[in-house]
């Protein structure tokens, strides 16, 4: 008896799901980091991988990219500051 294979959803076919870590960041920081695109939302865990929709993917390394620029920012202010 051979097994009758279902032809999947549209969805899953399109489901290219890539991987992302997000740093633990700071003490205080929340454990997860909300991440919203197109009226969805995400908690993603710091600390760990998630596999998620591309465009949310890139929200995260446009964030993570922001967060540097700022730091560099800041630390080019202290040292003149000094």
């Amino acid at each position: 008896m051979a097994e009758k294979k279902t032809e999947a959803t549209t969805e899953e076919k399109n489901d290219t799901r890539v991987e992302v870590f997000i740093p633990k960041g700071y003490a205080n920081d929340e454990p997860n980091l909300f991440v919203g695109v197109n009226g969805v939302n995400y908690l993603l865990p710091r600390g760990k991988t998630s596999l998620v929709p591309p465009a949310v993917a890139e929200e995260v390394k446009r964030a993570v990219r922001a967060q540097e620029t700022m730091d560099e920012h800041i630390d080019e202010m202290v040292s003149k500051a000094k």
